[in-house]
């Protein structure tokens, strides 16, 4: 039997559509193709444990020999992979500070499946940690300065902070929307009522804003944070969609092309 086609699916759902609609619908996947349940509504197939630090080496070469016998806060955590390899990975105690409760309690599952006694999962941060870490988090916190700050102090003398994250905001694929669309730019291109009237095809959990789950994030905004929040970094790298050079010297194109940030961080009145 032959399926319908999307836009005829779309009509039946959404009523008259716009032109703007129709475009972007032109550019999306058939929505019968689309799995409508998110990875924030379950936990990620995505990760497992063997392969859940490999981001962070990547980003920080030698970074799973410097958490061996360090504390270790992984802040916003998701559903624990990263803590459990962390603390399989022999740091000395791992805390994994997750605001969604079922997440939580998947870590929780997780390190006892994995036998792992030295990791922990609550919702506030308590504490003081050698190392900080923060992955594709960032650019979704409601609050970024005061979740900065938190980092910041939860820090013990000497402490690190490691934040690898994207895509931002004004980067090829900031819009997050890329399971049901491969268009680039599609935040800047077209209105966030258009955005979302198409996303309501492939998503059933009425969200109809980039708020609360995008702060906007981008590379200028980054920086004033870390400046502002008492923050210097130890090393820094921009990595670029399609890994095109970073334009330092053209501020604003530079955002339309940094996918990803990652940053080692530490208090600017630490000593040099």
């Amino acid at each position: 039997m032959r399926r319908r086609g999307k836009f005829a699916l779309a009509s039946e759902k959404l009523g008259a559509m716009t032109l703007g609609e129709r475009l972007l619908l032109a550019l999306s996947d058939h929505p019968e193709d689309v799995d409508r349940t998110s990875n924030y509504e379950k936990p990620t197939t995505q990760w497992n444990v063997e392969s859940a630090l490999a981001l962070l080496e990547e980003a920080f070469p030698g970074f799973m020999e410097t958490a061996k016998g360090k504390r270790v806060l992984d802040y916003g955590c998701g559903d624990g992979f990263q803590s459990v390899a962390l603390a399989k990975a022999g740091a000395a105690q791992v805390l994994g500070v997750e605001i969604e409760e079922n997440r939580r309690a998947h870590g929780a599952a997780l390190a006892a499946k994995e036998g792992a006694a030295n990791v922990s999962f609550a919702e506030r941060v308590s504490g003081q940690f050698d190392i900080v870490i923060s992955q594709n988090a960032m650019e979704h916190f409601i609050e970024p300065a005061a979740n900065l700050r938190e980092m910041k102090e939860a820090l013990a003398p000497g402490g690190r902070i490691y934040m690898s994250f994207g895509p931002l905001w004004m980067a090829p694929y900031g819009h997050h929307m890329h399971f049901f669309t491969r268009a680039p730019w599609i935040n800047l291109l077209f209105s966030e009522k258009t955005v979302f009237r198409i996303r309501s095809l492939y998503r059933d959990d009425g969200a109809m804003s980039w708020s609360p789950g995008m702060n906007r994030m981008t590379v200028a905004m980054f920086e004033r944070l870390i400046g502002e929040g008492g923050l210097r970094p130890l090393r820094r790298r921009y990595r670029t969609a399609g890994g095109l050079p970073v334009v330092d010297g053209l501020p604003f194109l530079r955002e339309f092309f940094v996918n990803m940030v990652d940053a080692e961080l530490a208090p600017a009145e630490q000593h040099r």
